[in-house]
């Protein structure tokens, strides 16, 4: 029985992906080996890519060979494996650094090449006016990145169908179709990043929540995220409002600090219980 160690970085990526793939369309169950395994295996990938230093600060991007250039979303896909993988309150905080961690790694790499212009810093609060497309951001523009978002997918969906076809296999094709894949996870990590952040507040915030709110206190106290927010979500159901329907659902109707003083004069308003 072959070792991970003896395993290529060509099998390993390609039984992670897959394993990610799955994972992400729900193919196969979510369990918590299966993400570990995934991990494993892109890690051993990375340590072998390390030490072939496959990719360098002062090539462009059309220098880098086909074969090579798939393996550019690794870190991507180790990130998205950490912000999914299932763990205790204690366990996700951890997840979420390594997820954002991969994400930046990401993200650097494709600024090394030219793909993006900026990175985010992970504890940088400043830098999410530059990156974030959030809900207070014109709607138009949210719009505007689903859309683009979209069309990358339906692009990919094309180019593997081409790929299973042995006739219609090029290296221009493969091309095309790893550059989709890397604007796409681009577009992704910005997004999840940002995510990110505002769950390590809300884990924080659970942690040390405030004392009980009075009248005089809720317009003094604040809370752990700025803005709009949307109270229960899924990304998938993000996705979906967004594009569709008049009332555009998904956009947030007040902030964190707004839902806690409503709550609190709706708290103060209620009778007081008789003593027994």
């Amino acid at each position: 029985m072959t070792s991970n160690d003896e395993l290529t970085i060509s099998e390993l990526f390609d039984f992670s992906y897959d394993l990610q793939q799955k994972l992400e369309t729900n193919k196969i169950e979510q369990k918590l080996e299966t993400f570990n395994t995934a991990i494993e295996r892109l890690k051993l990938a990375e340590d072998k890519l390390d030490e072939l230093h496959l990719f360098s600060d002062n090539e462009e991007i059309n220098e880098v060979a086909s074969n090579e250039l798939r393996y550019f979303i690794l870190y991507a896909l180790i990130g998205w494996l950490y912000e999914y993988r299932s763990s205790n309150r204690e366990q996700r905080l951890d997840d979420i650094h390594l997820s954002m961690s991969y994400l930046i790694k990401y993200l650097q790499l494709c600024k090394n090449y030219g793909l993006v212009k900026q990175v985010p810093i992970e504890n940088d609060d400043d830098d999410k006016e530059k990156f974030r497309l959030h809900a207070t951001q014109d709607r138009q523009a949210k719009i505007q990145k689903i859309k683009e978002k979209k069309a990358l997918e339906q692009s990919i969906t094309k180019l593997r169908e081409m790929m299973q076809d042995s006739n219609r296999v090029d290296d221009e094709t493969k091309r095309r179709l790893y550059l989709e894949q890397i604007r796409w996870w681009i577009k992704q990590a910005e997004d999840d990043i940002f995510e990110l952040k505002d769950e390590i507040k809300l884990l924080q915030f659970a942690k040390n929540p405030m004392p009980p709110i009075n009248n005089s206190a809720a317009a003094t106290n604040k809370l752990p995220i700025d803005g709009p927010f949307t109270l229960v979500t899924t990304k998938d159901r993000l996705y979906k409002e967004a594009v569709g329907g008049a009332g555009y659902p998904s956009v947030p109707t007040m902030t964190v600090q707004e839902f806690y003083d409503d709550l609190a004069r709706r708290q103060a308003q209620q009778p007081v219980p008789p003593s027994k």
